[in-house]
């Protein structure tokens, strides 16, 4: 049988996939140096030794690209921790200027809240309750110091000044309570963004003014639901790339398939740009490929990147008969079947997923053919499957 036909496909060439792979993994690489060039800034910044230089690799090979993406990996996560260790310490020597109630001593440098101070004797309850004030604000520092924005860790370090100079229990209370809110507040945002900025990885490798748009509103997240709404509008664009360069590499796969089996695409792929229902852009591509053994009739073939689809039908090239018409499907039928199996072969799976009967559905005309006056229509036959979108 050979009526209109659909075929599910899927790019499963591993040459392919794996160059996709190290695409994405290259687009990573150049965040990941990025990130890096900003830490290694603020290690400056405190005047603390700076980490051996993560060398770009001469090769982007697969193994080249896999190294090197664990290298800066590995590096960001170390210089996060000294760039903590040295803003603590600057925090706390800067504390200690403005009261000697915090020290350097008194900061768990390894990301952990530093244990109460313990006396031996009994102090006043005044000074015992400052001393549990200065206590908590050495606790706070250590939160105060994994926090990467300069600016943020500048204002919070004046609150805890001001918790550690004031005569006031009572307002050093108040002004410990707005501290500790606050860069918790922080430390909630930037772990925010820093899942923003892992979400805007998978589109590292796409260059386009939509994906810069979304690298763009990674560092602007706020909110639980802009981290969602900015996580879907990832996940939607990635599928997008996806189904585009999926596309492309059936198109090429078809048009080196069509050539081996003998056929002929004089026009080449026409592209057009067209929307799903979800109102997603796509753009589909469209050839008819003509045959010596088919004089009169080509085979129209469309790439349908939205749902995944080659759909195929005859079409007639002049004045023909449904008889006529019915019996070019029936005798191309081998023929179509024969380009989805050498598909497999080009690194795509295509699946027969809809097929019509010869004659259930009237053979189409090219632009400028006029069908026969005496042409009368096949009798119809039932479908045998029809579940997906129709050909166009």
């Amino acid at each position: 049988m050979s009526g209109p036909k659909g075929f599910g496909y899927l790019v499963v060439s591993a040459a392919e996939l794996r160059r996709r792979e190290d695409e994405a993994r290259s687009g990573r690489c150049q965040q990941y140096v990025i990130a890096l060039a900003g830490l290694i800034a603020q290690l400056d910044y405190y005047g603390a030794p700076l980490p051996e230089p993560v060398k770009e690799p001469s090769s982007r090979d697969h193994d080249s690209l896999i190294a090197w993406e664990s290298l800066l990996q590995n590096a960001i996560g170390d210089v996060q921790n000294q760039v903590r260790q040295a803003s603590a310490k600057a925090i706390a020597r800067r504390l200690n200027v403005a009261r000697q109630a915090v020290d350097v001593s008194g900061v768990s440098l390894g990301g952990r809240p530093a244990p109460a101070r313990s006396t031996s004797s009994q102090s006043p309850s005044r000074d015992d309750e400052r001393g549990r004030v200065s206590a908590d604000v050495e606790r706070v520092v250590v939160l105060i110091a994994g926090l990467r924005d300069p600016d943020m860790r500048d204002e919070l370090t004046r609150i805890a000044e001001c918790v550690l100079q004031t005569t006031s229990i009572a307002q050093a209370k108040g002004d410990l309570l707005t501290l500790k809110t606050k860069a918790n507040s922080a430390l909630e945002l930037q772990t925010r963004r820093d899942q923003a900025n892992q979400a805007v990885l998978g589109v590292a490798g796409v260059q386009s003014v939509e994906a810069d748009r979304l690298r763009g509103r990674a560092a602007l997240v706020e909110t639980v639901e802009d981290l969602s709404a900015l996580k879907r509008d990832v996940a939607m664009l990635v599928q997008q790339e996806t189904s585009a360069a999926d596309a492309q590499f059936v198109q090429d796969a078809l048009a080196e398939a069509l050539a081996e089996l003998g056929f002929s695409v004089a026009d080449g792929f026409e592209v057009s740009d067209y929307t799903d229902a979800a109102k997603r852009p796509f753009r589909r591509a469209v050839a008819v490929a003509d045959h010596a053994d088919h004089p009169g009739y080509g085979v129209r073939f469309q790439v349908n990147p939205s749902n995944a689809m080659l759909y195929t039908r005859v079409l007639s090239e002049g004045a023909s008969t449904a008889q006529e018409d019915a019996r070019a499907e029936q005798e191309t039928c081998a023929k179509v079947h024969e380009v989805a199996k050498l598909l497999r072969q080009h690194g795509v799976a295509a699946e027969l997923s809809t097929e019509r009967l010869p004659g259930e559905t009237a053979v189409e005309h090219r632009a400028g053919s006029t069908r026969s006056s005496t042409a009368t229509p096949a009798k119809k036959t039932k479908r045998r499957v029809d579940t997906r979108e129709r050909p166009r």
